[in-house]
């Protein structure tokens, strides 16, 4: 099951989250951010996805949701402990465009999946699992939910050298009080030897959402949340390594990365 699955993963930096300087403030960063309603949803918020995941265990489904985003017509990312078939494989996904509501959205569309068919994660992930490799993609049978998006962000690796002034985050957290897409953006934000952190407030469902800049440009992946107020949040900093794997994958279907 997925809190399982999350056990050997947490106590990995357990430790290391509390020896970092812990300068984020996610209460404040709670009442910051934005839901978004119908009107605004537009331009990069399209490209953000709903995920209800399925997992098969014995006899029935375990089911729960995360969020993903467009990186081409035809793929999406999202975390990697989202996909992993570390105990339990992914047999369905209902993917949504333009979620606003438990009634309201713009396109849904169900995909059967299975592990290095239509679903991908790093084979040592599963074996160890890391945050630094906490990634995976999802190939999607056809463009028809991209339609609806309107766009896709561009993979593009994180430089610490150059930080961007600004970093977004948008996704469908706590799913339990109805499904709503949510945004933020921040400047509290900093990088480890090779993580991100930053003050943006998540719970259970904003797993995979992505961190972007305002140019377009998909720099991480939200991968670990910590119920401290004052310990920074973690993503997964896009890589040049992580970028050539992903294209690697969707090679094997004839699709090409930018």
């Amino acid at each position: 099951m997925k809190k399982l699955a999350l056990i050997s993963l947490v106590c990995l930096v357990s430790a290391f989250s509390t020896s970092l300087a812990q300068n984020c403030n996610k209460e404040l960063s709670k009442n910051r951010r934005v839901r978004v309603n119908p009107p605004q949803l537009k331009g990069d918020l399209l490209k953000v996805v709903q995920l209800d995941i399925r997992r098969k265990v014995w006899f029935w489904s375990e089911k729960y949701n995360a969020t993903a985003a467009f990186i081409h017509p035809r793929v999406l990312i999202t975390a990697g402990h989202n996909l992993t078939d570390r105990f339990d494989p992914v047999s369905r996904i209902r993917i949504t465009v333009g979620f606003t509501s438990n009634t309201v959205y713009l396109k849904q569309q169900d995909v059967y999946t299975e592990m290095n068919k239509n679903i991908y994660v790093l084979s040592s992930y599963r074996d160890n699992p890391t945050y630094e490799d906490d990634y995976g993609i999802i190939i999607l049978p056809d463009d028809s939910l991209y339609k609806r998006a309107g766009g896709h962000f561009i993979l593009t690796p994180y430089v610490p050298s150059r930080p961007p002034k600004e970093l977004f985050l948008s996704g469908y957290p706590d799913p339990v009080t109805g499904i709503k897409l949510w945004t933020d953006r921040t400047q509290n934000f900093f990088y480890t030897p090779s993580l991100l952190r930053y003050d943006f407030f998540t719970v259970e469902g904003s797993s995979g959402s992505p961190v972007y800049t305002g140019a377009n440009q998909l720099v991480g992946i939200h991968s670990g949340g910590f119920e401290e107020q004052n310990v920074c949040n973690i993503g997964t900093p896009i890589t040049e390594k992580m970028k050539s794997q992903i294209r690697q994958w969707c090679r094997q279907h004839g699709i090409t990365i930018q």
